[in-house]
């Protein structure tokens, strides 16, 4: 009875999230628009990565200098990520003021493109003057879900039953 319960609720746990912790990475950009055309060089981009609307839930990679076809390999987390959440990747190029950065593109993903295994692939970025696209990884650290309780979902699969008959997933 023990074991269907737990078999259940993992099942369970891959279709619903409550919130989750993401791990993200901002691997690279190819065919970024050169914003800064003329004497200026080519973009200097950076992304921001963010949950539109959600205080706290953003993080911004370093600038890379005078690259259309940059490399971040640019690591953050973003902890409390809901199902319905929309992660936007905005591209934009640094400039020194008064002349405000420029977008560069945009693209966007949903709980349902990387959630519970994780995502690695290359994205197309909309609003972009060039076919440019941005490589990123996402691990899904934890989540939880509401039950009888809190459980925790990780990425490894193993199996505990804590106090109380509350499964732990992590």
């Amino acid at each position: 009875c023990r074991f269907i319960r737990l078999l259940l609720l993992v099942l369970l746990c891959r279709v619903a999230m409550a919130s989750a912790k993401l791990q993200i990475t901002v691997v690279s950009a190819h065919n970024l628009y050169n914003a800064d055309s003329g004497f200026a060089g080519k973009s200097d981009p950076y992304v921001i990565v963010e949950v539109p609307g959600q205080e706290g839930m953003k993080f911004q990679t370093n600038v890379i200098n005078n690259s259309l076809n940059p490399v971040w390999n640019f690591t953050g987390t973003i902890d409390g990520f809901m199902d319905g959440d929309v992660l936007q990747f905005t591209v934009m190029d640094k400039d020194c003021w008064p002349k405000s950065d420029d977008l560069l593109g945009r693209a966007a993903l949903t709980a349902q493109d990387f959630y519970p295994e994780g995502f690695h692939s290359e994205i197309q970025l909309s609003e972009s003057k060039t076919q440019a696209t941005l490589t990123v990884m996402i691990v899904v650290l934890g989540s939880t879900i509401e039950g009888e309780g809190m459980e925790e979902v990780g990425m490894e699969g193993q199996m505990q039953v804590g106090m109380e008959g509350q499964m732990q997933v992590g």
